[in-house]
């Protein structure tokens, strides 16, 4: 029999399944985690091609107020040239700058050419500071991003949470599925500009390393548990085998008149220098073992 024919117990199927489970789940959140760890670094990738590049015309990233603006063009510089609708301004809330809870102050912006597109100027502390945007035609340059979806939003007057064209009012032929962020707006007092982009990739390399360690440490211990059962198995039958034995009598030699042994001598050769009191009960004991194969 095989020394590992114990794997196949109930007790170490049930242990080999549920490690083939766990197996799998760390291999699964490893994977997950590296596939999170490419969609950042394409992100981050994304940022320090687009963040400072030269500012182009709207009309050669979006073609119409339909486009959608392609992952990798968001960021991307554009110069806009019309006025702003400081009437329509509204307030994204919940906005974080320098650890600091505040809004974003969120314009309509009316092109030459027709067209509207969401304009976020910059972050304010409170909602009853806001700063009014120039007066007049302007040439502003901008960064696009994806609209965000606002659709469930439930947000008092004046306010939105997602920056979604279709919340924000004034927004006529307006382009609905981006906006723009001020790239300057360093010297208008009470108006902080925007933070760049968090460009840190995160922990996801560490945790994938850690899901692949974890499954492998389990097959390891689950390993070494077995090879451990299997050298108490071996040790326990050699005790055993040890601990058997057999007295083997020659019945034709005690016809002929031979001893079965010495006093004191069963155990083995010279093990006693002389009988003692175990030895003359072993004596005694040969003497009742002979008389008894005779008279057979």
């Amino acid at each position: 029999m095989s020394r590992y024919s114990f794997l196949f117990s109930a007790r170490w199927l049930k242990y080999i399944a549920m490690t083939i489970v766990v197996v799998i789940a760390c291999v699964f959140l490893a994977l997950w985690q590296k596939d999170r760890r490419a969609e950042r670094q394409h992100e981050i990738d994304t940022i320090n091609a687009n963040y400072s590049s030269a500012p182009v015309e709207i009309a050669q990233i979006l073609p119409d107020t339909s486009a959608t603006l392609a992952a990798d063009e968001e960021w991307r510089q554009v110069r806009l040239t019309g006025q702003f609708r400081p009437a329509d301004t509204v307030l994204a809330r919940n906005r974080t700058v320098e650890d600091k809870v505040g809004f974003y102050v969120v314009v309509p912006f009316a092109l030459n050419t027709g067209e509207t597109i969401a304009v976020v100027r910059g972050w304010v502390p409170e909602a009853n500071a806001v700063p009014d945007p120039p007066s007049g035609e302007q040439t502003i340059v901008a960064r696009l991003k994806i609209a965000q979806d606002g659709s469930k939003d439930t947000n008092p007057e004046g306010m939105i949470k997602a920056i979604d064209p279709a919340r924000i009012p004034g927004m006529v032929d307006a382009f609905a599925n981006v906006y723009a962020e001020e790239a300057d707006v360093a010297s208008v007092p009470g108006l902080t500009p925007l933070p760049a982009p968090d460009l840190n990739p995160g922990n996801h390399l560490s945790y994938m390393l850690q899901w692949f360690a974890f499954g492998i440490m389990i097959i390891i211990a689950v390993s070494i548990s077995a090879r451990r059962e299997r050298k108490a198995a071996a040790e326990t039958l050699s005790h055993d085998a040890a601990a058997a034995e057999f007295v083997v009598v020659d019945k034709a030699a005690l016809d002929a008149g031979a001893k079965l042994s010495e006093p004191g001598r069963r155990y083995g050769r010279g093990r006693l220098a002389s009988p003692s009191a175990h030895g003359r009960d072993e004596a005694d004991e040969d003497e009742v073992l002979e008389e008894r194969f005779r008279s057979s």
